[in-house]
């Protein structure tokens, strides 16, 4: 990610910081941020100027909910679309290794300027980046799981209105913003012995 896009979603940061101290000191939930690694850089005269990542993060939070482990990758834009792609290499690869446990959750959360907000299960977003990847907008891809049907936009990007309206999060509440509850959808409130309800991409 780049550093101004680092810079532009620090306000959503902040945000997602108020919204999970409030959800651990309600007792809900304990979600914390995934630290950086950083290596500080220093000038010719030895002082501290800037710094460069050491280590890249797997995601930006990790935590469980209800017996529930779960991983959160959040994105913001100040666009009208987000591309897929912000979503990176290896956290790909790690959201895919975390979907190894089968009671397991993934979740992209979207801030589209502070304004609106999403929860999109990652096998969801996969599919649309793995879509467009291959086929570069010459087909879509129909997906379903935890009872919930989406096809793909078929581009690079994704508009606020493409997305499917159930994981729009609505702001308010103690927390300020709930989006456990798009998880209590996904698994209809509870986890079975056999792993996620629904959870099975199609």
């Amino acid at each position: 990610m780049s550093r101004s896009h680092a810079n532009r979603g620090q306000p959503f940061e902040d945000f997602l910081k108020f919204v999970h101290q409030r959800y651990q000191a309600d007792g809900i939930a304990c979600v914390h941020k995934v630290p950086t690694e950083f290596i500080p850089l220093r000038n010719a005269k030895g002082q501290v100027c800037s710094a460069k990542v050491e280590h890249k993060s797997c995601v930006d939070y990790l935590g469980r909910y209800k017996g529930i482990p779960v991983a959160v990758e959040a994105k913001h834009t100040e666009d009208k679309r987000i591309a897929f792609n912000r979503v990176e290499p290896h956290q790909a690869d790690y959201l895919d290794d975390w979907l190894k446990d089968p009671n397991a959750i993934a979740l992209v959360l979207v801030s589209f300027n502070l304004r609106r907000f999403y929860a999109v299960p990652w096998e969801f977003w996969k599919a649309a980046l793995e879509s467009w990847q291959q086929h570069k907008g010459k087909e879509r891809r129909t997906v379903k799981a935890y009872g919930w049907t989406w096809t793909t936009p078929g581009m690079a990007s994704v508009s606020e209105e493409q997305l499917h309206p159930d994981w729009e999060i609505k702001t308010g509440g103690r927390s300020g913003l709930p989006y456990l509850e798009i998880i209590d959808n996904m698994t209809g409130g509870e986890v079975n012995a056999n792993g996620r309800q629904g959870s099975k991409v199609i």
